[in-house]
This record gives structure tokens, sequence and C-alpha cells, in this order.
């Protein structure tokens, strides 16, 4: 799955916009364009919107219990939480909560004006780009997480971004430094921007790791929050195929997953070759025992020249050598005749009878219900059987079968 992740310029939208972009892992650029010169994607791209960092406040709430918080009780239990601590309007502000939230739990909610992203949001939405999720720059980290630092701009300008358990908070560097307290420099991770590296180096007496302006859209793309809530937020299908989409893009593209893609690969092309094999080896078995079965044909009647169904070509020569020979089988009129005088109810008599390829046709045989149970029940202790076709009785042999024993 193709990705595109697009960072929110500070100004509101407007036609001359520049949004600061890059096309995911691999590209290692960002480059600029307006909303209707940034690149097309297909229907399964992940288009990702970044909020920068000075766009968004942050403020830890605690949510109340036992409340059905959801929609607008839920956004309206937030301007009730946060209204005394944010700048301006509720109505003009946008509300996010941090992923997988509880009632009756500290949660962190993520503030910037509505009209801004909103504007943004409508701006690429115009230019045929549909936005699948809105994330933040930086983001609180998670209790017991070591804090970052990163530090960005010019020698001249620069900015040091801190992303604790604490929040998320810019100090202009190196001035802000004294705001930070010893153990939190103490235990921090230091990234820095190519171009302040070096000053970062010198300041914070630490050894930073560079980082790209590519780099960090696409570790604040892969993180799980999503800021498109409340009436930013998209309609359940559309969530649904968002959350499908990433979860599609994570299984098969990811490097951590490598190894199943390859075990599944492996073990459905094994699966395949063992059926191939499995059908091989019974079409194999099948043509052996027709082999068999014509070999002994043609063995026992070296007359037979043609085989077509040997079982059915055996039957019949038997069948005439008996005849010739004046021997009868299970089959014959007379075993069959022994078997019907012992069945019959007493007192009914046969008036007509016809013999044809070992079936015995009774004809008009006139018997009651209560007659009928008992003959078929003396029939069938002699392997005989007997069926009623219209008003006609046929007696026939009783055809047995036998399973083979499978063998351990």
């Amino acid at each position: 799955m193709s990705s595109l992740i697009i960072s929110l310029p500070l100004a509101a939208a407007s036609p001359n916009s520049l949004y600061a972009l890059t096309e995911g892992p691999g590209t290692g650029s960002v480059r600029e364009a307006a909303a209707h010169l940034l690149p097309r994607t297909g229907r399964n791209a992940d288009v990702v919107a970044v909020v920068p960092a000075t766009a968004l406040s942050w403020h830890a709430v605690d949510l109340p219990a036992g409340k059905a918080l959801s929609g607008p009780n839920l956004r309206a239990v937030l301007v009730g939480l946060l209204e005394e601590r944010v700048l301006g309007e509720a109505s003009q502000l946008h509300f996010a909560l941090q992923p997988q939230w509880q009632a009756g739990q500290k949660t962190w909610v993520a503030v910037c004006h509505k009209a801004w992203l909103q504007g943004h949001l409508q701006a690429l939405e115009a230019a045929d780009i549909s936005v699948n999720r809105v994330v933040p720059e930086l983001h609180p980290q998670a209790a017991g997480v070591a804090a970052q630092l990163l530090v960005t701009g010019t020698p001249q300008a620069a900015w040091l971004w801190v992303s604790a358990a604490q929040g998320v908070w810019g100090l202009p560097f190196p001035s802000g430094l004294e705001a930070l307290s010893p153990d939190l420099l103490t235990s921090a991770q230091l990234s820095a921007e190519p171009a302040v590296a070096e000053s970062a180096e010198h300041q914070l007496h630490l050894k930073p790791r560079l980082v790209q302006p590519a780099e960090r859209l696409l570790t604040a793309a892969q993180s799980d929050w999503d800021l498109a809530q409340f009436d930013l937020a998209a309609t359940g299908s559309a969530r649904w195929l968002k959350t499908l989409g990433r979860v599609k893009q994570t299984l098969w593209q990811s490097s951590a997953w490598r190894p199943a893609r390859w075990g599944l690969a492996v073990l459905v092309l094994s699966q395949l070759l063992g059926l191939n094999a499995w059908a091989w080896k019974l079409q194999a078995d099948l043509r052996q025992r027709q082999t068999s079965m014509g070999q002994v044909m043609t063995q026992t009647f070296p007359e037979i020249q043609v085989v077509v169904d040997a079982p059915l070509q055996m039957r019949r020569e038997v069948q005439r050598l008996r005849q010739a020979a004046g021997q009868t089988g299970s089959d014959g009129l007379e075993p069959l005749l022994a078997a019907l005088g012992q069945a019959l109810p007493a007192g009914q008599a046969v008036t007509q009878i016809d013999f044809e390829a070992g079936e015995l046709r009774l004809k008009e045989l006139a018997l009651t219900e209560a007659q009928i149970g008992p003959m078929q029940t003396r029939l069938q202790a002699q392997q005989v059987q007997a069926r009623r076709e219209g008003a006609d009785w046929v007696i026939t042999t009783q055809i047995t079968t036998s399973t083979p024993r499978s063998t351990p």
C-alpha cells in the first residue's frame, strides 16, 4: 500500500498554501506543493495529515466514570473540564482524545483551532486528496517511557521540543534550558535536525541522533493517534476501512511481519504441493488397479482383445460359461423360485412370471400390507430382495458389498 504524509502549514488554508509532504519509507526527502499539485493517490493509499506541534496544546483530564461518554455528550464533558484551561471559545476549538481512552481514568486531550484544521482538510478534499488519519507531530509519552528531546530550526532560531509523560511543550533554544529539571535532562533521549545538531550537542553535552524532516513525518504517521474525532470524524464504515487499511499495510509491508509473511507463503506452497502429490498418487493407484484388472481379464479370457469395462465383461463371460455348462448361479431362475416358494404367504398363487437378466417379475401379484413385510423379511434372510413396480413385483438377488479393511 502506498502512503502520502502531509504536514499542515500553520497559516490558515488558502489557494496559495504550501504543504510539506513525503511519500513514505524509502523516499528520504520532503518537498512542498500546493494542494492541487500534491501527488494523486490510489483508492487503497494511506494518506496521513500531520498537525505541527506548534498548533496543538495538551491537557490531562480525569474523565468521569459511570456516564455514557460518546458523541456530543463527551464533547460537552470535555468543554466543562477544559473551559478554564484553554484560550478562546470552546466552540471554536477542536478536541481529540488519546487512543484507547477509558472513562474514569486520566486521559490526554489534544486541542487546536477547529476552523484552521477543518479548512486544511477541506482544501485537501477539494484537491481530491482524501485524508485517512490526522496525527500530531509530537504526543505525550506513556508513563515509564523516557522523555524525548527534539531540537529543530536553525542556529539563529532554534526550538527545543519536549515530549514526556507530563505532556508536550516547546522552549526557545538554548535559553529555555533553564526551565528543564536536571533529572529530565539526564534521562531524556536527544534528537536534532542536522542544522542544529552541533549546537544541541554543545549545549546539552549529549550526542544527538540526527533526524531528517522526512523521518519525523514518518514517525508521526506511525503513531496510534487520530485527531479526526467528533464532527471531524468520518462515518463508521469509513473508520473501519481506515483501520482495515492500516492493518493491511502493517501486515504486508512492515519489516517486523516479514518472517510471518514468508512462513505463510511457505505453508500455502507446501499445502499445494502436498495436495498435488496426493492427487497424483491416487491417480497412479487407480491406473495401476485398472491395468491389473485388464490383465486379469485378458489372462482369464484370452479371446477378449479389447477391455472397456473389465468387471462387466468378466461377469458376462462367467454367466455365458455357466449357461454353456448347464449350471445356475445365485441369480438364476431356480434359486429365485426356490426362495419365493418359501417366502410367499400361504394361499397365494403366481399366475404369470417373466425372467430376464437375473430379474424374476411376478405379474399382478396381489398382496395385502400385512403380507408384504413378512415376505420381504423371509426373502432377505435368503439374500433375495423384492420391490414393487406398479402392479408387479420384481425379485432379484440381494447385492452385498464388503468394505475393505484399512491397513494401519
